[in-house]
């Protein structure tokens, strides 16, 4: 992989964005270590002369998919507290009327 393999580089981390955002987790996953294989590649292939501007471009794209994930993360265990909280009351609502 030569140069042109940034955009390649910033087109798998788009994908595995877009995975995220739909909530396909096996697929982010998935082109998650075909990403990390890739980069592993192209570092290889261009070192020692591994443009430093393209690794951090790649690195602040990773980053903000890792924030994207942590947020993805934290609604999903909201979401899952919220259901638990209706449950619990529904089943205490149900105790209830059958004890009246």
């Amino acid at each position: 992989m030569t140069q042109s393999g940034q955009p390649a580089l910033e087109a798998r981390l788009a994908a595995i964005s877009g995975a995220v955002d739909a909530g396909e987790v096996e697929e982010a996953a998935e082109r998650m270590a075909g990403y990390d294989s890739a980069l592993r590649n192209y570092i290889e292939t261009t070192a020692p002369h591994t443009p430093v501007e393209v690794l951090r471009e790649l690195l602040r794209m990773q980053n903000d998919l890792l924030l994207q994930m942590r947020d993805r993360q934290a609604g999903i265990g909201e979401l899952l507290r919220r259901t638990q909280r209706q449950a619990t009351a529904a089943n205490a609502y149900t105790s209830t009327e059958d004890v009246l």
